[in-house]
């Protein structure tokens, strides 16, 4: 996990590790789409990072990976490794715009200087919807992706009961809501905010979890996660990190960055668990799961991982704050990166007007006169 500032690198480290695992996939989806570098790296880091972003690595820039020094010019060139296949899927904070109006855009419609990472996971969710789906016209929920521990707190703190259908009325698969009592569905414009941010992290999670006996994608290694809680309730957020200890449970390597208290509280407390001994029931009351051999397995797989949290702040070192100490004092963990400082200077600042109250001495009201009252 990474947690801090808004612009503090966090992103930007986020797709260097993207670039870094998935050098040659990525060089090759960009001339699958007629994009062609011929080792011009600021064209390539202005294309991959977004445009302007090229100017972001300077002379003074360093960057080791697996113990060499590599540079991000390097890296607008693709190697000759036979591994070209995708190893990291990246769903990023920006997925919102992966559809216009609820319609999947693929690769080719968005503009150069538009994010690789956003570019591809809209090209992905596109595919999915228009070929894996076929002529399915029920997208949410469905009994072949995620069990139905999964699926209820979808369906509770999301959709609150509605249906995510595929409408084609305008020869166009757009994506709609269907609200039970409603007679027309309602489209992507009229959805929450919260809604409209999980939709796309919803369908990437399908591309992440197929159906059947697959348990998830053989190539894919890790997923990038960035700030899950966008948009979202506490209890919504609490859904969603369920469907992170799914992925974790299958398998996959998972990296978020986030500003939410909720998903370090969360961590937080898994954390203390695996410390004082606990056991899959207490996970199970973490998040309010029945008990059964499917929510018995998932609570157990969040037990056995390890979960790693640092700290990006500004002009300082990056900082490894794992423990989650709220005693701590290096940068970073007072206020769990700043993430809990509002709520606490609020805390302190009603407990000295409490103290302030209780000192001054007792004001007696003067007594009514019969002639007033």
């Amino acid at each position: 996990m990474l947690v801090g500032p808004q612009a503090t690198g966090k992103s930007v480290c986020l797709q260097t590790l993207k670039l870094l695992i998935d050098r040659n996939h990525i060089h090759d989806a960009f001339a699958h789409h007629s994009m062609v570098f011929n080792g011009d790296s600021e064209g390539f880091l202005g294309a991959f990072y977004g445009k302007g972003m090229a100017s972001a690595w300077k002379d003074t820039s360093s960057l080791t990976w697996k113990g060499k020094a590599v540079t991000l010019p390097e890296l607008a060139r693709p190697t000759n490794a036979r591994q070209r296949a995708e190893q990291l899927f990246f769903i990023p904070a920006q997925r919102v715009m992966a559809f216009a109006s609820g319609v999947t855009q693929n690769f080719g419609q968005f503009n150069y200087g538009d994010p690789y990472t956003l570019r591809y996971f809209s090209h992905v969710l596109h595919e999915l919807v228009q070929n894996e789906f076929g002529a399915k016209a029920d997208l949410f929920p469905q009994s072949n992706r995620l069990n139905s521990d999964l699926r209820r707190p979808i369906e509770t703190h999301l959709f609150g009961g509605s249906k995510l259908v595929v409408d084609t009325s305008e020869f166009t698969k757009r994506l709609e809501l269907k609200v039970p009592g409603h007679r027309q569905t309602l489209p992507y414009t009229a959805w929450s905010a919260g809604q409209r941010e999980f939709t796309p992290l919803l369908l990437g999670l399908y591309w992440l979890c197929p159906g059947g006996a697959n348990q998830r994608r053989q190539a894919l290694d890790w997923v990038v996660l960035e700030e899950p809680e966008m948009g979202l309730h506490p209890q919504g957020i609490a859904a969603v990190l369920l469907l992170v200890l799914e992925l974790l449970r299958r398998g996959y390597r998972v990296v978020l960055s986030t500003h939410s208290t909720v998903v370090l509280d969360l961590v937080w407390a898994l954390q203390e668990f695996k410390a004082l001994g606990a056991d899959e029931q207490d996970v199970r009351q973490l998040f309010d799961l029945r008990a059964n051999p499917a929510t018995r397995e998932l609570s157990q797989a969040a037990l056995n991982r390890d979960y790693r949290v640092y700290y990006f702040g500004r002009d300082i070192p990056v900082a490894d704050i794992s423990s989650l100490d709220p005693g701590g004092s290096e940068p970073g963990f007072e206020d769990w990166g700043g993430l809990a400082g509002f709520s606490n200077r609020t805390n302190a600042a009603i407990a000295q007007a409490v103290n302030r109250a209780a000192a001054r001495p007792a004001v007696r009201k003067p007594r009514r006169s019969k002639a007033t009252a």
